[in-house]
């Protein structure tokens, strides 16, 4: 079966992390073709600069935005370069240290056809921790709640817990409801046969929804933590109510969240 490999990476303001990032690529030990796709929303000059390095690759396309499209079209974007049998999503923040992590994870979905997404282990470089990217599916409330301290309360906590999947056993493979799109595999033809990303989002609450279309298409989402990857673990939703006020990611993350609420109201868990 011919087997080939497409990598999107979305970059804003992390080109010295890019650069690293498709060098590991470029490093990684696989029997197939990859090609590789940077699409620079930074819209900053030095950044693009530092960027054009890549050009030495020839597997290496980049594309530089006049302006920030957001998360979602700029990976859609990039995803309309990929030649590849699989499409990877990755965050620029991503590093393969393990030279056989592509092929890992191309072999294990083409052994396993039910599969449509699959996502390796994460580890935070900032403390060394497996980064918790497994989440079930969303609910506005427990969003809202766990940034307040109602997620003290006994009965809340018990949901939000549930709902950040903190009981998941990181060490198996395992079908999940969803897993955040900072690194992803997935069949090219499944990801257009959705046309890519949800545009009714601008940067969250996309990977869940992608994900959910994915279980009611029939196939599988898996978390696979026989491959590895490193990330900086730095979270744009990251913040409590009070951030809400300040921070413009946090409130874009509130914003789309209600929209997702809002598209899946009336629908049950796909995988049930």
């Amino acid at each position: 079966m011919n087997r080939s490999a497409s990598i999107v990476i979305l970059d804003f303001l992390k080109s010295k992390r890019v650069i690293q990032n498709v060098e590991s690529i470029i490093d990684q030990e696989v029997n197939f073709p990859v090609d590789i796709i940077v699409v620079d929303n930074s819209v900053n000059e030095d950044n693009a600069k530092k960027l054009l390095e890549l050009s030495r690759y020839p597997n290496v396309r980049l594309v530089i935005n006049k302006k920030n499209v957001g998360y979602i079209q700029g990976n859609n974007q990039g995803a309309k370069h990929a030649t590849g049998k699989y499409l990877l999503i990755v965050n620029p923040d991503i590093v393969w240290r393990e030279k056989d992590t592509l092929q890992k994870m191309v072999d294990y979905m083409e052994k396993r056809e039910e599969i449509g997404i699959l996502a390796p282990r994460q580890i935070n470089d900032s403390n060394g921790k497996i980064a918790m990217t497994v989440r079930a599916f969303p609910k506005f409330f427990l969003q809202v709640a766990r940034r307040t301290s109602i997620r003290k309360l006994p009965l809340i906590k018990k949901w939000v817990a549930y709902d950040e999947m903190q009981h998941l056993d990181y060490e198996l493979t395992q079908e999940v409801d969803w897993v955040q799109s900072s690194f992803w595999v997935i069949r090219k033809e499944l990801w257009h046969s959705f046309r890519g990303l949800n545009p009714d989002y601008f940067i969250f609450m996309s990977d869940p929804d992608l994900c959910f279309k994915v279980w009611e298409k029939g196939y599988k989402v898996v978390y696979y933590p026989r491959a590895t990857v490193y990330a900086d673990g730095i979270r744009l939703s990251k913040g409590g109510f009070k951030t809400f006020f300040k921070k413009w990611t946090l409130r874009q993350h509130v914003k789309d969240s209600l929209k997702y609420s809002w598209n899946h109201m009336l629908k049950g868990n796909p995988r049930k």
